[in-house]
């Protein structure tokens, strides 16, 4: 852990020479040391220094090195994400030319990373330009060099574009917006409102969101980005500028712009180098302008497998089973954003081939396949998913999946899909995977087709991973063990809590995983469908024979280190 240092008057202290901490490092032996010492005595170079330049030693190494010299911390930047406000820690300019990456500044302490600490002592402009106590930690030059683009490039060519913008009163005037409704290609609209645009979505992209709310409000228009399921502001604007971003991005999206008291949905793709996301786009009228969110889909999360996103080795095994299956239906189930998309998408990942004609019914289509046919809901054309359904069936298909069973018909036709010799998979909202017959039952299926039809239910929920970076040893309490219902854990069982770091936004989370709980339809469970037994009757089966609930398969990641006892009941209650 570093030790502050007091930003005036500061000095850096080492009982060890840099060759002594490569040496217990084991990057070197104590000859090859030597020989280096006397090469950087020839050269004028720092044993360091020449190291990294010979090849002997990474960047790393090198600032894992210096910071066990000083006895500070190494900072890893690669998964960072940067508040908004460290770029007013320290002045751009003094911060490039000196390689200091402004962290962040609070509760007195201001926490700077730099990739050579003996510099940053030097540097009396720094100094005096901070009030506080410095945290001083190590990086790499080339992670430093990359943190300065995304801490400054961002925050000021927003400011700078705003500025412009408004010195030049072009928000008040309506060329903006005709300029938008007149061209049919978005790159000839304003560059100014394109690069605002621009920048909003690349920020959320790199701080790994899933989601950008653009809120208006009577004094400004908020802009938010949702990571791992909670929002944070991103940045705000003038209330005059809200009219051109509307008409940007409904351009991009071919919505209507002229269109403002109505509900619109849309879509576009952006490109950033060789990163491709979809991006989804909702409007909606509020008394101080349309309120628009974006649905950020990106394609390299959806290559994963079942494993990736939370799947036990035992249900992972037992679905993948399920997908060699010629006939039957497969329900994942769970409230909306439990992640139930997510893992279909896994399971078609897992079928995408050339030997089996696998065809979808969505609404929307998130991620596209090479080889799989995908259908797009539309009820304004007529298409929906029942009447889709029906046709899809003289396409001679294997595999159907059903994007959500909404209504009785689109039921019915799923479960005799599955009685005519198609795998059917698809999704439906219920709490648990118990609950799934009922459910069915209450939409006016009759019980003898879900039991015929009906081979397995996978129920699900997203919990947040704790951060690796910050996480620490908690002690459980007698509570949280008694909420739990478990006797897997005891206080003296080692387990993890939130802490909260650079890396996850303070919250103590970085990323989501799903809990699972899997109900495998055997011959007691058909005549119990049958019988139109409740929930209740169907746990007490399954939990005397060897059933693993959602709550149980989050105990075991509560044990694994991998999340938290507070984000096991939240998910599990």
């Amino acid at each position: 852990m570093s030790k502050p240092l007091e930003s005036k008057g500061t000095h850096l202290a080492s009982g060890r020479k840099f060759g002594e901490v490569l040496l217990e490092m084991n990057l070197l032996t104590q000859e090859e040391i030597d020989a280096a010492v006397l090469r950087g005595s020839e050269k004028r170079m720092r044993l360091g220094d020449l190291l990294l330049s010979e090849g002997k030693i990474s960047s790393e190494n090198l600032a894992r090195a210096l910071a066990s010299q000083y006895d500070l911390e190494y900072l890893d930047l690669s998964s960072m994400i940067f508040n908004k406000e460290a770029s007013k820690i320290i002045p751009e300019k003094i911060a490039r030319t000196f390689r200091i990456l402004p962290i962040e500044s609070k509760d007195g302490f201001v926490t700077l990373c730099a990739d050579d600490p003996i510099q940053l002592v030097k540097l009396d402009n720094i100094k005096k330009s901070i009030e506080g106590t410095i945290i001083l930690k190590v990086g790499t030059k080339e992670q430093i060099e990359a943190a300065l683009n995304k801490v400054y490039a961002y925050d000021n060519s927003v400011d700078r574009i705003v500025k412009h913008l408004a010195k030049k009163q072009e928000l008040k005037k309506p060329t903006v917006t005709e300029s938008l409704l007149n061209s049919d290609n978005p790159k000839d609209a304003n560059p100014s409102i394109e690069a605002l645009v621009n920048k909003f979505i690349e920020r959320a992209i790199i701080d790994r969101a899933s989601d950008i709310h653009i809120d208006p409000a009577e004094e400004k228009v908020r802009v938010r980005v949702r990571i791992d399921g909670l929002l944070h502001e991103l940045h705000t604007y003038p209330v005059p500028l809200h009219v051109a971003v509307v008409s940007r991005l409904k351009v991009l999206s071919n919505l209507d712009i002229a269109e403002k008291r109505h509900p619109q949905d849309g879509h576009f793709n952006y490109t950033k180098g060789s990163h491709a996301v979809d991006i989804r786009i909702s409007t909606l009228p509020t008394v101080h302008g349309e309120k628009l969110v974006l649905r950020l889909l990106d394609k390299k999360k959806m290559r994963g497998n079942l494993l990736q996103i939370g799947m036990s080795p035992e249900i992972e095994a037992s679905v993948q089973a399920l997908l060699e299956r010629p006939h039957g239906v497969i329900f994942l189930t769970g409230p909306t954003g439990s992640g139930k998309t997510t893992s279909l998408y896994s399971m078609l990942n897992q079928i995408n081939g050339i030997e089996r004609n696998v065809i979808t019914v969505e609404d929307p289509v998130e991620y596209k396949f090479d080889v799989i046919n995908q259908i797009q809901v539309n009820e304004k054309a007529g298409l929906n998913f029942a009447g889709i359904l029906r046709n899809i069936l003289r396409q001679d298909p294997d595999v159907i999946m059903i994007g959500e069973v909404r209504d009785q018909e689109t039921a019915d036709i799923a479960i005799r899909a599955a009685l005519t010799g198609h795998l059917v998979l698809s999704t439906l909202h219920t709490n648990d995977s118990v609950s799934t017959p009922n459910r069915l039952i209450d939409m006016g299926v009759e019980p003898f087709l879900i039991s015929s039809a009906l081979v397995a239910v996978i129920a699900q929920r997203l919990v947040r991973v704790l951060c690796t970076h910050c996480r620490e040893k908690v002690a459980i309490t007698e509570e949280e063990l008694r909420l739990l219902g478990t006797s897997a854990l005891s206080v003296d069982s080692v387990i993890y809590g939130p802490v909260g770091c650079q890396h996850c936004f303070h919250s103590g989370y970085q990323h989501r995983i799903a809990l699972f709980e899997y109900m495998p339809i055997d011959e007691h469970i058909r005549s119990a469908i049958i019988r139109r037994d409740s929930p209740d009757q169907l746990t007490k089966y399954l939990n005397d024979n060897g059933f693993i609930s959602m709550r149980q398969d989050g105990i075991y990641k509560i044990a694994a280190g991998i999340t938290s006892v507070e984000e096991v009941l939240k998910a599990t209650l």
